[in-house]
């Protein structure tokens, strides 16, 4: 399916997702926020996809959302046309976020305002050296949104995520790597190719294993010790029926490598 804003391609169980308006540093309007929606929602229920990486076309991953939409309402209806809008990008953000595949966010420059916290829904961010993040919402009187304020300090802690939200400031891709925003820094002429070979590598896991490891990493926010514990079981038993156990099993019994076909 063609759609305006964004890119799809499906191959070899990875699906990526490019954010393409790059005359624009893919800035997030009404439309690529509707066609995100609709395309991290389908690929949900898509168990030939067992690896999602979301990118951004030309130089940058996004500079955030369109805030020139945002200033076409009169001040009078300035709030309620707000809210419509952050409905939509919370549905966004929740559709990318309780996908059961994993996700690389690819972040090949700057990723700042929803920018950034789009990457932050993801399970697995690798930078650039040219990428930088920024949470600048401040630096328009905005608080942040996307779902930020949950993550960001899940990710680098409470006082770095109030350091980089108060202040808006710039974040480079080695400093993303050292507060631990990021997992892999790597040389922009080795991005591509890191990227894919970490996404082969996702499709080639036990896909059913990492939807429920990723579930289980969800539940542990909220849950108590006991709690958890019982999530635990549960999903153990639950992957102890697959085809990827028997497989892993097998495979360590005989001493070979295993090949998982996400059954």
């Amino acid at each position: 399916m063609a759609y305006e804003t964004i890119l799809v391609e499906t191959q070899n169980a990875i699906a990526r997702v490019t954010l393409n308006r790059p005359d624009t540093l893919n800035a997030m309007n009404q439309t690529m926020i509707g066609e995100l929606t609709e395309v991290f929602t389908g690929l949900a229920g898509q168990t030939d996809v067992r690896a999602v990486v979301v990118t951004g076309a030309g130089r940058a991953f996004s500079s955030g959302g369109d805030i020139r939409g945002m200033l076409a309402a009169a001040p009078e209806t300035a709030a309620e046309a707000v809210t419509a809008m952050i409905e939509r990008v919370n549905g966004m953000v929740l559709a990318l976020y309780n996908l059961p595949q994993p996700v690389i966010a690819a972040i090949n420059g700057p990723a700042h305002g929803l920018g950034m916290s789009l990457t932050l829904a993801a399970d697995y961010r690798i930078a650039a050296m040219s990428a930088s993040f920024s949470q600048a919402f401040i630096r328009i009187g905005l608080v942040p949104d996307g779902g930020g304020t949950f993550l960001l300090p899940r990710i680098v802690g409470w006082a770095c995520a109030t350091d980089l939200m108060l202040t808006g400031r710039t974040v480079p891709a080695g400093e993303a790597k050292t507060i631990g925003l990021v997992h892999q820094t790597v040389a922009d002429a080795e991005f591509a190719n890191t990227v894919q070979l970490c996404a082969q590598q996702f499709a080639a896991a036990p896909t059913q294993a990492i939807a429920r490891t990723k579930a289980l990493l969800r539940s542990s926010k909220n849950a108590d010790f006991a709690t958890q514990l019982n999530h635990e079981r549960d999903h153990q038993a639950a992957c102890a029926t697959t085809h990827d156990f028997r497989e892993g099993v097998t495979a360590f019994i005989e001493k070979r490598p295993p090949v998982f076909t996400g059954r």
